[in-house]
């Protein structure tokens, strides 16, 4: 097995499986940077790694104990709030192969979020939506949909269960076909449903009620799964990996509910490249 204790992973950050060609999948918990925000030092524990970051590059730079740097490729993003698997790499050209890939929508990303209701019109379907970014309070990034024109996003949904009685919320699963800046988030607002949690796009006086009532503070919006396969140096390459669902979902569904019979993975052991199937139970 390899080993990747010179990469200094921030808080809470562990590794999930790794690929003998650089590729790593990692966990990120929630309240965690993907990176350091731009002209901002902040908490480097707080950050994915602790390393210096290179916007240009999207690298982290890290001194390896013998007076050279190197390079860690960061391949997605999940907002800070958001808990799950991330993508890093050790190698450029694979780092760009993998991105590539994420541009054109070729890697199976699969979240899990809790929402508010106990069930939806449809309990399984596809969102397609237009969405706009602009500029939010304090100069961050705010998205929403437009019927006049954007860049189109497209999430398939699916109705796991209801919470346990009397809670008003029911588990998702979401498999976003677009990367559009807070899709998931948007969507499941728009379409009245909005996560748990959500500070940004959700329903403030529910949160308050439902959430913070009970104790939750976090947004329920979690990447369960990745999984990709390209051509690399002639060879096929596949890679995936599970982030197991973490605890506090489990408290707010209050239970088992009602919903499908399913079965949650075990985390990757770090060096195994798996193919995980979706199947929840909480």
């Amino acid at each position: 097995m390899a080993d990747f204790s010179w990469i200094p992973f921030g808080r809470g950050v562990r590794l999930l499986a790794s690929h003998p060609a650089g590729l790593l999948a990692v966990e990120k918990p929630e309240g965690i940077l993907a990176h350091p925000n731009h002209g901002e030092a902040g908490d480097r524990e707080s950050t994915l790694i602790q390393g210096n970051y290179s916007m240009e590059e999207e690298a982290f730079h890290i001194r390896d104990g013998v007076g050279g740097i190197r390079r860690v490729y960061l391949l997605n993003r999940l907002d800070s709030p958001t808990s799950g698997v991330l993508l890093l790499s050790l190698d450029a050209g694979l780092a760009d192969a993998v991105k590539d890939l994420f541009a054109k929508s070729k890697v199976a990303k699969k979240y899990v979020a809790i929402v508010k209701g106990r069930g939806l019109r449809q309990p399984r379907g596809t969102w397609q939506d237009q969405l706009v970014k602009s500029k939010g309070p304090g100069g961050g990034v705010r998205s929403g949909t437009s019927p006049g024109g954007g860049a189109p996003a497209v999430t398939l949904y699916q109705w796991e269960k209801a919470a346990a009685e009397p809670l008003p919320l029911s588990l998702l699963k979401l498999e976003p076909r677009t990367g559009r800046t807070h899709q998931l988030r948007v969507q499941t607002a728009d379409h009245g449903h909005p996560i748990l949690g959500d500070r940004t796009y959700g329903d403030f006086e529910f949160n308050k009620t439902v959430g913070s009532a009970r104790g939750f503070k976090r947004l329920f919006l979690h990447a369960f799964s990745t999984e990709l396969e390209l051509e690399w140096q002639g060879q096929p390459l596949t890679f995936s990996a599970t982030s197991p669902i973490p605890a506090e979902f489990h408290a707010a569904m209050g239970g088992q509910g009602e919903g499908t019979t399913a079965k949650v993975r075990k985390p990757t052991t770090p060096g195994t490249v798996i193919s995980p199937r979706l199947r929840i139970r909480l």
